[in-house]
């Protein structure tokens, strides 16, 4: 089963494979400052629970969401040692998250307990390729504590876990197109960017996006798309 290339990376994007309903519960791992939070409370009229491990970010996400009518709550949590009730929600979304979790079979095994019977994930992640990666790749992965799979075995874990209906997509092609455009306008935007925060932040940004562009374009780093079904 394959899912359609025409929806974009960002949340409004991602968002359309969810398949919400009103008055839905929704859980978002690592939800960071809530934007796409607050964008499925308003659009789907969904309830949002956001989690994050960054106290700064669960702080401006909650000053953010003041005087807001949506239904959206934010927590400091870690998502390893957080429980649930089972079959308390119909969503549990994540984007680029997991990505920091070594013992994804156990976390995807809280997620299919969590979700109600006929909930699901919608997962992005980034991955790798199955071969060896270079000593280069290999010293980024531990240096950021990453730990990445190539997609088809990110999705069997869920699979492992008990989920059915697994959708596991490279979406790297996709993601690439997203980080040139936005490289793109960064570039064009250096001396607005260099005043309002400086030119060592623009360098590590637009070298970080490079050198993120180049493992793409070898082969080495993958972005991943998954969704599951708990029945």
């Amino acid at each position: 089963m394959s899912v359609s290339l025409d929806k974009g990376l960002d949340d409004k994007g991602v968002c359309g494979y969810a398949g919400f309903e009103k008055g839905q519960t929704v859980l978002d791992v690592g939800c960071g400052i809530g934007g796409g939070d607050f964008y499925m409370a308003e659009n789907f009229d969904v309830d949002v629970v956001g989690i994050d491990l960054s106290i700064n970010m669960i702080s401006f996400a909650l000053e953010h969401s003041i005087g807001l009518k949506c239904s959206v709550e934010f927590e400091v949590a870690d998502c390893t040692k957080k429980e649930y009730p089972d079959n308390k929600f119909d969503v549990i979304y994540s984007r680029d998250t997991i990505l920091h979790i070594h013992d994804k079979p156990a976390l995807f095994r809280a997620f299919y307990k969590w979700l109600k019977p006929g909930g699901r994930v919608l997962i992005t992640d980034y991955c790798r390729s199955p071969k060896t990666p270079s000593p280069d790749f290999a010293n980024y992965i531990k240096q950021r504590g990453y730990d990445l799979h190539d997609v088809q075995a990110y999705g069997q874990m869920l699979k492992d876990a008990g989920f059915d209906e697994v959708i596991a997509e490279n979406r790297t092609d996709q993601f690439m197109k997203v980080l040139k455009r936005e490289l793109d306008t960064v570039e064009k935007e250096k001396d607005e960017f260099i005043s309002d925060f400086s030119k060592e932040d623009y360098e590590d940004i637009v070298g970080g996006w490079n050198s993120k562009l180049l493992r793409s374009s070898s082969g080495e780093q993958k972005w991943g798309l998954f969704i599951a079904k708990r029945n």
